[in-house]
């Protein structure tokens, strides 16, 4: 390949996930991963080795830098991995580095909280020439990492963006099927955790696959629902971008949303097992965006009982979630 004609790629946030794409892409290429200072760069330079994937050496094709060490150009894939949070603000820094043009393939999950817009939405409200495209599905970091190979989703409106990163990025493990529902797939990927924080609650409260399974069910049927009222094409609740990323996530011990779920149930109020999974839990941000469709009257029990869990001073929490899964109806 020749990447001085494809553009660089480059991964903005070397947390789990991004560290993990790093070295997943890296197989077939030089990349550059982006780090807030420039200490972390060079340490993980030195050692080849981040704190998030202990015990995997990482290519020598991965350069570790500080973020706009060097310049995004228009024909540049732009890989963004950091909380959803965040990604507002590093649009006012595409802004200040002139970055007005370049491949934006984003890899985060969740809404704004203020607004209920994607990710998508709110990049392209900043930046219309940004060509945008969405990373989501089945896939735990650990796992891939581990050399465990993965189905993923690409999302765009541009069919030839889709292609483009077919042929820069895909590889051994992981492989990609396109959808050009980038809303739905942003959504079903944002709610995906409030079901696993559910499953991990029931998990803590020494509950097993039965009510694993029903939870999974309803949340499905919740995900088309809060879909349908927004206007997005719900049946990409049932791709793997949806029930097949909501499943993984749910089963899965590696999953932070789970921990997150199975702390509440073990007594642990919501801070203390927030800063006991030690990431960012993106179903709790997604908790408190949900609760503003609550004046609409929506039929989400399953979600409005997780997020009652999570903010409010639920006294019996076994009693909140088993009287909430037998309220449920077809």
């Amino acid at each position: 390949m020749d990447t001085k004609t494809e553009g660089k790629v480059i991964i903005i946030g070397s947390g789990n996930w991004g560290t993990t794409l790093a070295l997943l892409f890296a197989a077939r290429r030089k990349l550059y991963l982006w780090t807030i200072d420039q200490e972390e760069a060079d340490a993980i330079n030195l050692k080849h080795e981040s704190q998030f994937l202990p015990g995997i050496k990482l290519s020598e094709n991965i350069v570790v830098e500080k973020k706009f060490s060097r310049t995004i150009e228009p024909h540049d894939i732009v890989i963004t991995a950091i909380p959803s949070s965040s990604i507002d603000d590093l649009m006012d820094e595409f802004i200040e580095q002139n970055v007005m043009q370049c491949i934006v393939l984003n890899a985060s999950k969740g809404v704004e909280y203020s607004s209920l817009r994607t990710v998508g939405q709110i990049i392209s409200d900043k930046l219309p020439r940004i060509k945008y495209a969405n990373l989501s599905g089945p896939t735990i970091a650990r796992e891939l990492a581990q050399g465990i190979p993965a189905k993923a989703v690409l999302a765009s409106r541009d069919i030839a963006v889709l292609f483009q990163l077919q042929g820069a990025l895909e590889n051994d493990l992981l492989k990609f099927e396109f959808s050009r529902d980038v809303q739905g797939v942003e959504l079903a990927a944002a709610m995906k955790g409030l079901i696993a924080i559910a499953v991990g609650i029931a998990d803590g409260l020494g509950f097993k696959t039965n009510i694993f399974g029903l939870i999974m069910t309803y949340g499905v049927r919740e995900f088309v629902t809060v879909m349908k009222f927004l206007g997005v094409y719900h049946k990409t609740a049932y791709s793997i971008a949806g029930m097949g990323d909501l499943i993984t996530t749910c089963i899965s011990e590696n999953s932070r949303n789970r921990k997150f779920g199975r702390l509440l149930a073990q007594g642990y109020k919501r801070d203390e097992a927030l800063q006991e999974v030690g990431m960012v839990v993106e179903g709790v941000s997604m908790a408190k965006t949900i609760t503003k469709l609550a004046k609409f009257n929506l039929s989400i029990p399953l979600i409005t009982c997780v997020t009652h869990i999570i903010f409010e001073e639920v006294t019996d929490i076994r009693k909140e979630l088993v009287d909430t899964l037998n309220s449920i109806t077809d």
